[in-house]
């Protein structure tokens, strides 16, 4: 295996001029103040989680549950108070600052229905209102993760309208069918950087502690032209949370089981299967520095034969304020996990069995990532940032094809990333312009040695012609290398518009190109594994994609708001593992594809927003233009449903889903697995509970969560039925 390691002077080269700055830096600092206050809406009720900023500098707050805040730590002069919340409008204040604090007093916001939507980062790489961009968005909360008790990052997707999961693997609008882990057309981001495993460029759910989520942005379509590989498909944004001013200590435990099968012929264990875990995470912050650390441990005992799991992790962030203007933070996770491999079922009369061969088989991974981000604010309308991660990937497992053997299969990688954005903002022009570079490299039995890099230079321009219009167009130019494949270049430019009619009315467009390098797995994977032997392609070529989407979006009054677009995404080369004619799996370039569709969004809320109602409906017609058939694993309808009710201190909740059956699957998989066919519709009901109550002046909540709550038997890969009816209950403690 490669020594991936940097020597020690390097390391120590590059760390003694950093502290000797920032030691420097910080006996320089001037005297400095304190603002505070308190944020009140027009009926005098605490407005909570309300961004509080000096616009032009780092500096900021969130208001807490009384509607105070407090800003330290900034030097006299003259600056603007800036006060955002969805539901208010925005207020501003002009500030003039002497050598005291300041106690602002109430601060009143008011109500209005155009500003009740969220402020979004990822369409355009920095913070803009939902009806300003010219691409889908959707997002979940990280209150909405809670309350879902979401375990993995995958739970807290699953009612995200046009997105399905099969498995862990994640399609946007049809984009994706399913390759078992391996390759991606939905890029994910951990904080606006690439969070990718340099083998097999996958999306990274279990690695991510959930509880320092603040929220998570999805862009559906191509986001190539900011973006770059694997973005051909969409982008997911996982935005950590912030540094808390105050103390903040939480505490998460939970428990729960499953339920035997429907069917008494499934059962293979006369035990309860159980599930369980917990979360802690500490936040303060001092003067100029912050941090927050947090760990946490999942366990399960599987509702299928050999699919138990123990998960460990650890993660942390430190923040630094040179001054009101820099800021400085690192970040780190490590994680560690054993389970079981449950493949495929026996047969259907054995659905949650593994074949006798899966029996034992176990995988064990380690992943973990440090990144840093450094942000200067130049003056009210330029900043820029330096942005880089490095993600660690290793895992072994004992499966083997090979009968004299037991060695199984074992990746070591890196992927490291970095990016250089800068942005300026006029009357009439959003900038933004950089640079990124990323690099990977692989030590593998199964996938080689290999290496490989990217460059890419991007710029996009949000240009205002009234206010009614605005134009966006976007270029990205990529160059990428691999081993043993060469090297290729490719350029991907985009152009949206968005135009408003009225007041509370947006239209969108946006059309443009996409592209996905293959991954070393694609390339290179070479194993056997359940009789299956996978075999390498080295003239496998980039995929290539056009996209064009129209949207409208609607505010009907304070309460509703409604969404409607349709899209087109045409394919050439698209990547899927295949059958050969020896019988043999290998990743191909289908030689053309296409996906349609509609999508459709409600969102409603009533009583004093005690009612959340919302529902989403996407229709994909996707298609196989070489064979003129269906996309394998591609579902054609997606129906999800949520809907809350708070009454007091008890909050009810509901969701549904509606997954329509693939309309094909690989034939070719009825070789080795039985009855590979059987496939359903999926009907499933979550059902949640939660009591938030104060106990010696710390906030408490209890909740129970029944998932499946119908016993809808369904599957969500081949072979391979989805999660059971479980229970779960848990308790937390915020302090």
């Amino acid at each position: 295996m490669r020594n991936l390691n940097l020597p020690i002077s390097a390391v120590r080269k590059m760390i003694i001029p950093i502290l000797v700055f920032i030691l420097a830096d910080a006996l320089s600092a001037v005297n400095t103040v304190s603002i505070r206050g308190k944020i009140l809406d027009e009926t005098d009720v605490p407005v909570e989680a309300a961004n509080v900023y000096l616009k032009g500098t780092i500096k900021g707050a969130a208001t807490n549950e009384a509607g105070e805040f407090i800003i330290t730590d900034v030097p006299a002069g003259q600056f603007r108070l800036t006060v955002a919340v969805i539901g208010y409008q925005l207020l501003e204040i002009p500030l003039t600052l002497s050598a005291n604090d300041l106690d602002l007093g109430i601060l009143r916001l008011k109500s209005v229905a155009l500003q009740s939507q969220p402020i979004v980062v990822t369409a355009g790489r920095h913070e803009q209102q939902l009806q300003d961009v010219s691409v889908s968005v959707s997002m979940v909360t990280g209150q909405e993760i809670a309350s879902r008790q979401a375990i993995r990052l995958d739970e807290a997707l699953q009612y995200v309208s046009g997105l399905n999961l099969t498995g862990s693997q994640v399609s946007i609008r049809g984009s994706s069918g399913y390759s078992r882990g391996v390759g991606s057309r939905v890029l994910m981001l951990v904080d606006d950087v690439p969070y990718l495993t340099g083998d097999t460029k996958e999306t990274n759910f279990n690695s991510l502690p959930v509880n320092q989520v603040d929220r998570i942005e999805i862009v559906k379509g191509s986001g190539s032209a900011l973006y770059g590989s694997s973005a051909i498909g969409g982008v997911i944004n996982v935005i950590s949370k912030n540094i808390t001013s105050e103390p903040d200590f939480n505490l998460n435990l939970y428990g729960g089981f499953y339920s035997p099968p429907h069917y008494p012929e499934w059962e293979w264990s006369d035990r309860t299967r159980y599930l369980s875990g917990l979360k802690v995470d500490y936040s303060k912050r001092s003067g100029n520095t912050g941090f927050r650390f947090g760990a946490g441990h999942d366990q399960g005992d599987g509702y299928k034969q050999n699919d138990w799991s123990r998960r460990y992790y650890v993660n942390g962030m430190v923040s630094y304020d040179f001054s009101p203007f820099r800021e400085l933070k690192l970040s780190g996770t490590f994680m560690t996990e054993k389970h079981g491999s449950f493949l495929y079922w026996k047969d259907l009369s054995n659905a949650l069995v593994p074949p006798d061969d899966q029996l034992g088989n176990t995988v064990q991974s380690q992943r973990g990532h440090l990144a840093g981000s450094y942000r200067q604010v130049l003056d009210d309308n330029h900043f820029y940032t330096v942005k880089a991660m490095w993600f660690h990937n290793d895992f072994d497992d004992n499966i083997s094809g090979d009968a004299e053997t037991a060695d199984g299969n074992q990746s070591t990688s890196d992927f490291l990333d970095g990016i250089f954005q800068y942005n300026f903002s006029s009357d009439n022009h959003q900038l933004t312009t950089g640079a990124e570079i990323n690099g990977s490299r692989v030590a593998s039995n199964i996938f080689s040695d290999k290496s490989g890099y990217n460059g890419a230079l991007f710029v996009q321009d949000e240009y205002t012609l009234n206010d009614r219009l605005t134009i966006v167009p976007g270029l990205r130019v990529d160059y990428f290398q691999l081993d043993g494949v060469g090297t290729d270049y490719q350029v991907n430019p985009k152009l949206g518009l968005v135009y408003r009619p009225g007041e509370f009315t947006a239209l969108r467009a946006t059309a443009g190109r996409g592209f996905r390098a293959p991954s070393i797995a694609e390339v290179f994977t070479s194993t056997t594994a359940s009789g299956l032997r996978v075999i390498p392609n080295p003239d496998l070529k980039p995929e290539r994609s056009v996209s064009a989407e129209l949207g409208y979006n609607q505010f009907f009054g304070k309460n509703i708001f409604m969404d409607m677009a349709v899209f087109y995404n045409h394919f050439w080369d698209l990547i899927e593992g295949q059958f050969n004619d020896d019988g043999d799996i290998q990743f191909q370039n289908v030689t053309e594809a296409g996906t349609t569709g509609f999508e459709i969004n409600f969102n409603l809320k009533a009583f004093s927003d005690k009612l959340s109602y919302r529902m989403g409906y996407t229709f994909v017609n996707a298609r196989d233009i070489s064979k003129d058939d269906y996309l394998i694993f591609r579902p054609r309808h997606l129906v999800y449903e949520n809907m809350s009710y708070t009454w007091g201190d008890i909050q009810f909740g509901v969701d549904y889903r509606f997954i329509s059956a693939w309309d094909r699957i690989d034939e070719s998989m009825n070789l080795f697995i039985k009855d590979a066919d059987a496939r359903v519709p999926a009907h499933v009901l979550d059902l949640r509970l939660i009591y938030t109550f104060t106990l010696q002046k710390h906030d408490v909540q209890a909740s129970l969560q029944a998932n499946n709550l119908l016993q809808y038997h369904y599957i969500d890969l081949v072979g391979s039925i989805a999660p059971t009816r479980h229970f779960i209950l848990a308790l937390s403690l915020g302090m």
